[in-house]
């Protein structure tokens, strides 16, 4: 099924290979999407505390710079976008969206977004800083975004992960998303989150 703007937002989603069961039995927390009242905080891996919230139009600037501090190494898929008034029009679009940040020190660390496709579904974007990967932020983000998402109406979403992110691709997995479509250079994946 064709999609409108492939976002590609897996990048920067690398955390740790494997997550162990939780105390509820419900397996990985980013397979759960119902169970976090925003905001919240909780510690990363490395021990930082981590607030999440949904995002607000003050946060603009803020997440404004976030993205503005990714290297091209950072970038996949052509986003986010290197030029600024791309930069700019593309954040029109993902932060009316449904969205949720991460935030240490006062400072964005992470973003994942639910950008509504004219098919009524949605894409899912999630970025974290590269200083912060691999500590648990973007299952974290991925957690609280899907019960963001669901609480704002969002019921199907999807994803463009490119295909040798085997790390994103797990966590994606273990969050209960299917892969449906594999390419030379991407996978799709989905899942349903009413």
């Amino acid at each position: 099924m064709p999609h409108d703007h492939p976002l590609d937002m897996s990048r920067g989603t690398e955390e740790t290979p494997e997550a162990p069961a939780t105390a509820d039995g419900l397996g990985d927390p980013a397979a759960r999407s119902d169970g976090v009242a925003l905001p919240h905080a909780s510690p990363d891996g490395d021990g930082r505390v981590v607030d999440f919230r949904p995002y607000e139009p003050s946060d603009r600037a803020a997440v404004r710079s976030f993205y503005e501090s990714f290297g091209s190494a950072d970038r996949s898929q052509g986003v986010p976008p290197a030029a600024p008034s791309a930069l700019d029009e593309w954040l029109s679009t993902v932060t009316a969206a449904p969205s949720v940040v991460a935030t240490h020190d006062d400072r964005v660390i992470g973003h994942v977004t639910f950008v509504p496709d004219r098919s009524g579904e949605h894409e899912l974007g999630l970025f974290v800083a590269p200083e912060h990967r691999r500590a648990g932020v973007g299952t974290g983000l991925l957690r609280t975004g899907l019960g963001h998402a669901r609480r704002s109406e969002v019921s199907a979403v999807w994803l463009s992960v490119e295909r040798g992110n085997e790390t994103a691709r797990r966590l994606f997995r273990r969050a209960g998303f299917v892969e449906t479509n594999e390419t030379v250079f991407t996978v799709h994946a989905t899942r349903s989150i009413d």
